[in-house]
């Protein structure tokens, strides 16, 4: 999407008759032009910050390139935004996200994923058999390093 944000970008840019030095206080010209010429790729908070610098909402920015990129209308990838979004609200999506963020700070999440029961059981009975760690990966079919994990659990 490289190329599509570069083109859109160049061209809001000339239609606005915003020049280089106008949107320097979003990023420095240099990276203006990398990313006009398709050789940078913005982050969202630049992305924030360009389209602040032309007038124009990100969401503006985002639906023409995806309208160059999927040769669609703008108007359509709006519309698809909006069905999505109105599907995630209600299934409650802002209000969760907005819990999740407390007072502006990101909470934390409970790290990895939780081990399968059934083979931590697996390879606790197989432990207690007296098989190594290699033997009950094989035999379970698990990689080494996921019978190590359960291996040590108690």
């Amino acid at each position: 999407m490289k190329e599509e944000l570069a083109a859109t970008l160049r061209v809001i840019r000339q239609l606005k008759g915003a020049r280089y030095e106008a949107i320097s206080g979003a990023i420095s010209p240099k990276h203006l032009s990398m990313i006009e010429r398709g050789d940078a790729q913005p982050t969202l908070p630049t992305l924030l910050k360009l389209s602040e610098s032309l007038g124009i909402s990100v969401l503006t920015l985002l639906a023409l390139c995806l309208a160059v990129r999927d040769q669609k209308l703008p108007d359509m990838e709006i519309e698809q935004a909006h069905h999505e979004l109105g599907e995630l609200a209600a299934l409650g999506a802002l209000e969760i996200i907005k819990a999740n963020l407390p007072d502006g700070a990101l909470t934390k999440r409970a790290r990895g994923t939780k081990a399968d029961a059934e083979r931590v059981s697996a390879v606790q009975a197989l432990k207690q058999q007296g098989k190594t760690q290699a033997e009950a990966a094989r035999e379970l079919g698990l990689p080494t390093s996921t019978v190590h994990r359960y291996w040590t659990k108690s």
